[in-house]
């Protein structure tokens, strides 16, 4: 039994392994890791913001249970990354793939039906839509993840500890993807890293004004 589970894990392993050489192939053959560099990058931008703006909000409008944070940041990135940040990618991705294909097979005045570059048509898509989904879904959680640690491992923290402590981690975010961005456009990383974590700090400030007056 041990032997049979273990011949099928490594059989499914190897088809992993295939499978993701025949991707990085496919992404190769279309050029697109650019076009999924630019998909992470944008939905982690607004999932970030998004998450920063309902977390601050949340502050403003009294909410202390750590859990209701954790829900309304985790659902809303949820629904963007998947239906907007994942589905939406993909069909639309997809749609251009195929838009190409069809062109290149008119040029040709050949089907290309079965062949590399009709699978590359529609494996691209995919990983496409896949990064483009965990920029909208993995940096917010991690934003979010004093609030977590306060709802799920019993950590006693005062809310605007926690507010403050998410809304840093969130901030430190966009500065990563602010130095990522310098290191792709060949810009200064630190400059280009301070744009991104300006804009978040400008929300924050903007947040905790309105909590002054409130």
């Amino acid at each position: 039994m041990g032997a049979c589970a273990a011949a099928l894990l490594g059989r499914l392993l190897g088809r992993i392994a295939r499978l993701y050489r025949d991707i990085k192939g496919y992404v190769r053959i279309l050029d697109a890791k650019s076009i999924a560099r630019r998909m992470f990058v944008t939905n982690s931008f607004d999932g970030l913001l998004s998450a920063l703006g309902v977390v601050l909000g949340s502050f403003i409008g009294g909410v202390t249970n750590p859990i209701s944070y954790v829900g309304s940041v985790v659902g809303a990135s949820f629904s963007m990354g998947f239906f907007s940040g994942f589905v939406a990618t993909y069909l639309s991705e997809r749609a251009e793939r195929l838009r190409e294909l069809r062109k290149t097979e008119r040029v040709m005045a050949h089907p290309l039906r079965g062949s590399v570059y009709e699978k590359a048509a529609k494996m691209v898509p995919l990983y496409v839509a896949l990064w483009s989904g965990i920029g909208a879904i993995a940096l917010p959680t991690i934003g979010i993840s004093p609030f977590i640690v306060a709802a799920f491992a019993g950590v006693k923290a005062p809310i605007p500890m926690l507010v403050y402590a998410s809304a840093a981690i969130m901030v430190a975010e966009l500065f990563m993807l602010g130095v990522y961005l310098g290191k792709v456009s060949g810009e200064n990383v630190l400059v280009s890293g301070a744009r991104l974590a300006l804009i978040g700090l400008a929300a924050v400030a903007f947040f905790t004004l309105v909590s002054l007056v409130r």
